[in-house]
């Protein structure tokens, strides 16, 4: 604790002219890790981090793809809850340190007989519901290109896409779908929530300009002073 205290109080000291304020976008329909309004989990994760290290945050709160696009173009300095994957770590910088980690399972509508252990085993022309944007690992990635891919930009779209048999399966976001679905005032059993496709370490995505590296070294040690915290 007093090691990673000093570890601090000498980066703060070496970048007192640095930059120290920050602007991320936030996607807005991933409750309740980031709510209509940006909060949640992956905020207050953040928020928290950076203020350990003296960094000012401000966020844009718009749909995921956007967000993604925003950190892209450096009209943000990076998104979060994101993926670090092959097809992120392409157009993007990332820290080593994961907000936090979410498990996505595959989910069918409840007259439904599929149920797949894995993607790999999905047969060609499956007609998927996903949202826009997002990652859904690495052995999705490689088998993507056998399915109808539908997507949409939030996850009630997907759960009533699911409801009017209009797709064969969706992949979410187990908590997600259990925040939705409780929105709704449905029963979980209206859909049929099968096998786990993937276990995501979710990140901060920063886009690739030289300057912003010195802010994803501070999110690091914010992170870890938190953690060391929060041990027993």
């Amino acid at each position: 604790m007093k090691i990673i205290t000093l570890v601090v109080i000498i980066l703060l000291a070496c970048n007192c002219h640095a930059k120290n304020k920050i602007v991320l976008a936030a996607e807005d329909s991933w409750p309740p890790f980031s709510r209509s309004d940006g909060e949640g989990i992956s905020q207050q994760t953040i928020l928290q981090a950076y203020q350990l290290v003296g960094v000012e945050v401000e966020f844009v709160v718009v749909p995921y793809a956007r967000a993604l696009h925003m950190a892209k173009m450096g009209e943000a300095d990076g998104a979060f809850n994101v993926t670090k994957q092959q097809s992120t770590i392409a157009q993007f910088s990332f820290g080593e340190e994961p907000l936090l980690q979410a498990k996505a399972s595959f989910y069918y509508p409840s007259t439904s007989h599929l149920d797949f252990t894995s993607i790999n085993e999905a047969p060609d022309s499956l007609v998927i519901a996903l949202i826009l944007g997002y990652e859904y690992g690495e052995s999705y990635e490689m088998n993507r290109s056998r399915f109808k891919e539908i997507r949409v930009s939030n996850q009630i779209q997907i759960i009533n896409l699911m409801l009017k048999n209009r797709v064969d399966m969706a992949i979410m976001f187990d908590d997600v779908a259990e925040f939705y679905l409780s929105k709704m005032q449905v029963p979980t059993t209206i859909l049929k929530k099968g096998q786990v496709n993937h276990i995501s370490d979710i990140y901060v995505a920063f886009n690739n300009k030289p300057e912003i590296q010195p802010l994803i070294d501070k999110l690091d040690l914010g992170l870890r002073l938190m953690r060391s915290v929060e041990q027993p």
